[in-house]
């Protein structure tokens, strides 16, 4: 997850984004589940623009199966998140 993280920190903040990543993880700021949820959150944002009503229609099975995750679990990560973001 880690890995995936520094790629996303890379696209936003450039090369050598990895020191980013390592400092947060060094200070205690980050947590594998924090980037987990981020990245789930990323996933399904980036499907839902995609527009695909296969890719929408299996989105939380294919994010349960990448994550190793309940079907669930992924909706609530989700769900949580879009509440929040709606308030």
């Amino acid at each position: 997850m880690e890995k995936d993280l520094i790629k996303e920190i890379s696209n936003l903040c450039g090369e050598n984004s990895s020191k980013v990543v390592n400092t947060l993880y060094g200070e205690g700021l980050l947590d594998n589940n924090s980037i987990r949820n981020y990245l789930i959150r990323k996933h399904f944002d980036n499907a839902i623009r995609k527009d695909d009503a296969d890719l929408i229609k299996n989105i939380f099975m294919d994010i349960s199966e990448k994550y190793n995750i309940s079907v669930r679990q992924a909706q609530r990560i989700v769900y949580d998140h879009m509440t929040k973001k709606c308030q």
